[in-house]
């Protein structure tokens, strides 16, 4: 099974270095056939020639999955002819809001959009007066996208793909100061309860109590950066000061950081109370290692 799973993960891998995507057809056509081939083999007597063909399978579908996902968020995506209309759309504030210098930008799931379609989730900014949002709120206003545009410098930061990787398909900005009442902004929802709106909600909550605690201090930025992961707050003489003294790296990481911490302190919860046969007795090892 490992074995397989790794087979996998090679076959897709393996597609992300090409060049271009097979076409949909033939990757659903591969796809299928390695599905067979597995459903085929899966009471199939083990032999080496068995594990071959299995391995060889799964690294088939990893590639055939990889493509289709590929093709799939590719087709989410602005046509050309519709870059810089206006475009009326009606959605849900899906992420943290990040302070700008005049406004603020977010992600935003698209639910409807009038006159054109547009992908399902894009990245606005929102200036002057009205960009008073928090995440999860159901909005409808005016908008103006463009298609993700980035520089292609080598060893720079790879916009396009980072948006692609976070399926954000399109960039643009609110259209506050249209003259039609119509195309006035509205704040449709004050929640939308889902789990994943919920989750920003509460590190939105979370970040303006952060804020109003620590107003005057100069650490606020970086004590919001490591209890939410939200950097956009240190300012740009603390991030030189990071970059000259090597720790940089720190405030980027740390949430991996903590990660590795939590899973030291399980694995060591987890072996001292194995020792003990009252502590055993008590409760199994792994609801120790989970609560520490």
């Amino acid at each position: 099974m490992a074995a397989a799973l790794a087979a996998f993960v090679a076959g897709a891998w393996l597609l992300q270095q090409q060049a271009t995507l097979p076409a949909p057809w033939l990757a659903a056509a591969v796809g299928l056939l390695a599905v067979a081939v597995l459903a085929r083999d899966a009471g199939v007597s083990k032999n080496a020639l068995h594990s071959i063909g299995v391995l060889v399978a799964a690294f088939a579908l990893g590639a055939a999955y990889a493509a289709l996902r590929a093709h799939l968020r590719l087709a989410d995506e602005l046509a050309f002819a519709h870059e810089g209309r206006d475009v009326r759309v009606r959605g849900v504030i899906a992420s943290l809001p990040a302070q700008l210098q005049r406004g603020v930008r977010f992600e935003f799931d698209v639910e409807a959009a009038q006159p054109i379609s547009v992908p399902a989730r894009v990245s606005l900014a929102w200036y002057g007066a009205g960009a008073a949002v928090r995440a999860g709120e159901r909005w409808e206003f005016t908008v103006r996208l463009r298609r993700p545009h980035g520089s292609a410098n080598p060893g720079g930061f790879d916009l396009e793909a980072w948006m692609l990787e976070r399926g954000l398909r399109a960039t643009g900005y609110v259209r506050e100061g249209a003259r039609d009442s119509a195309a006035a902004a509205l704040r449709l929802d004050a929640m939308v309860w889902r789990p994943s709106y919920a989750v920003q909600r509460a590190r939105d909550v979370l970040r303006e109590r952060l804020q109003q605690r620590l107003r005057d201090e100069r650490y606020a930025g970086v004590l919001v950066a490591l209890v939410l992961g939200d950097q956009r707050a240190i300012g740009e003489q603390d991030w030189l000061l990071f970059n000259r003294t090597g720790i940089a790296h720190l405030v980027s990481i740390s949430g991996l950081h903590i990660t590795m911490i939590a899973g030291l302190a399980a694995l060591a919860a987890g072996a001292l109370w194995r020792r003990s046969p009252r502590a055993l007795a008590f409760a199994p090892a792994q609801s120790a290692a989970a609560l520490a």
